[in-house]
């Protein structure tokens, strides 16, 4: 049997790669076209998981990206709930620092 944290492991990769593929279908302008998913990086009983992503352009890109991101977490939340296998769908908050994670 896989130990909690494989487990953890293995669900914040599943979400980085399905961020990774729902993001680019979201029509917000302040959302570039090229975002990266770094990290997902879930709490103890999964029900939060903190994304961090980043793109090229300056500070103020970043937070419009991050504010956009978040606005948009409970469409995002929808879709991962229909892919998943879970009971709950994490609550989704968007960093675009890495200190924010820990």
């Amino acid at each position: 049997m896989a130990s909690m944290s494989e487990l953890s492991e293995k669900y914040e990769r599943s979400l980085l790669r399905r961020i990774s593929e729902l993001i680019p279908e979201l029509k917000d302008p302040r959302i570039p076209v090229v975002v990266t998913v770094e990290r997902v990086r879930l709490n103890r009983d999964f029900s939060q998981a903190k994304v961090l992503v980043s793109t090229l352009g300056d500070e103020n890109d970043l937070f419009e990206m991050q504010t956009a991101l978040n606005r948009a977490s409970g469409f995002l939340q929808r879709e991962l709930a229909q892919d998943s296998h879970m009971r709950k769908t994490p609550k989704l908050s968007f960093h675009t620092n890495a200190a924010e994670l820990l």
